[in-house]
């Protein structure tokens, strides 16, 4: 614990009151706040440090405000703060406390009950309080936790209305985690309305300004998912311009967003997408690693079925290291190489139906296992093909 001190208060060194010798106690909750929006920029920024500080600094800051005098949230910088601090993964007990304060803390009552009530997930009140507020007339630093809040609010119905408060999100807290993840989830938004410009604009701004975010995966799996899904790729013209918007990373970046858009191509079924993106991804795999092997997997996986030499898939297909695969590609390995056996087999040649009179007049295997129901069904039948014969009939 008094390392987490310590380093709380190295944090708030920069702070314009702590370089004016005051003690940490005199630090408003305000500078604390904007200690914490510039730990959560670090992480924007791809500090992995900076996730588990952000954490401990929480934890310290919800003590120390819940520690405060009421006087302090008369203050209505202090208030907005305390509302920024729950929007930006603190815990709801501070609100909690704060809103049953008499006289109230100085912030309008809708932002700090629709705060509290979008991290409690009670969805239809956060909506009342919060969608009517305009982002635009608070603070920058709260404005576009606001604005990120009611994009997510919103999306379900408002495809539009989400994308305009995801723009304001971003111009109002630009360099921000706030603005990171405001880009991130408006690249997917744009892509399900089909604007495949403004999608790779978009793309391009997040893969050159937060490629190393620690939440970067997770934008690269779900751009690969979204432009499999949607066959964002689709085409020979469309390619080409999505493998430009890949390569504006840095080679590392490239493989990955290579790598995962083939996995999800095969998936999806998008065999052209996942063929060209394996091949990508493959020149940049060092020769025998992991990512070579899922690279040659999801070439022979896509190549299956496409007037291909079978024999010639299935020996890529046996030389894949399952051993160098995840789980989720191991299974994938599997499942194209039975894909291969079956596609490879000669087609059976049905054996003809034998009416059950036939059978039955054979006096070898007829009273064997010709039943009476047999009988019945097959004098039932002929007789319905009879009147169907009459009924349709000159």
């Amino acid at each position: 614990m008094i390392r987490r001190v310590a380093f709380f208060v190295s944090l708030l060194a920069a702070s314009p009151l702590a370089a004016a010798d005051a003690p940490p106690d005199a630090i408003p909750p305000y500078e604390m706040v904007r200690t914490l929006q510039t730990l959560q920029t670090q992480v924007a920024d791809g500090n992995a440090s900076a996730v588990a500080a952000q954490r401990d600094l929480l934890g310290l800051m919800e003590a120390k405000f819940l520690a405060a005098d009421p006087v302090v949230w008369q203050d209505r910088r202090n208030a907005r703060a305390a509302v920024t601090f729950t929007l930006s993964g603190g815990s709801p007990r501070l609100m909690r406390g704060l809103l049953a304060m008499v006289p109230p803390i100085a912030v309008d009552a809708n932002l700090a009950v629709g705060a509290l009530a979008y991290i409690e997930n009670r969805e239809d009140e956060a909506r009342k309080r919060l969608l009517p507020l305009d982002c635009r007339s608070l603070p920058m630093s709260l404005g576009g936790q606001v604005a990120l809040v009611q994009a997510g609010l919103v999306a379900r119905e408002d495809l539009g209305r989400a994308i305009h408060l995801l723009d304001d999100a971003r111009l109002l807290m630009p360099g921000t985690l706030v603005e990171e993840a405001a880009l991130r989830r408006e690249v997917f938004l744009v892509a399900q309305t089909g604007n495949l410009d403004r999608f790779e604009f978009l793309s391009r701004q997040y893969l050159r300004r937060f490629g190393t975010s620690i939440y970067a995966e997770d934008f690269r799996q779900r751009f690969a998912t979204a432009i499999a899904r949607l066959g964002i790729a689709d085409g020979d013209d469309r390619f080409p311009r999505l493998e430009a918007i890949l390569k504006s990373s840095d080679p590392e970046n490239q493989r990955a967003l290579f790598l995962q858009l083939a996995q999800a191509a095969v998936v999806h079924g998008k065999l052209s997408t996942a063929r060209s993106a394996a091949a990508d991804a493959a020149k940049l795999s060092p020769v025998g690693g992991s990512d070579a092997m899922r690279a040659a997997l999801y070439d022979a996986a896509a190549s299956i079925g496409v007037g291909n030499d079978i024999g010639e898939i299935q020996k890529r297909l046996a030389d894949i290291n399952e051993r160098q695969l995840g789980r989720r590609d191991a299974d994938l390995l599997q499942a194209a190489t039975a894909a291969a056996v079956a596609v490879g087999e000669a087609p059976t040649v049905p054996v003809p139906l034998v009416p059950v009179a036939v059978v039955a007049a054979d006096g070898k295997r007829g009273d064997g296992w010709v039943t009476a129901t047999m009988r019945t069904a097959e004098a039932d039948l002929t007789s319905a093909d009879a009147l169907l014969e009459k009924a349709t009939g000159p």
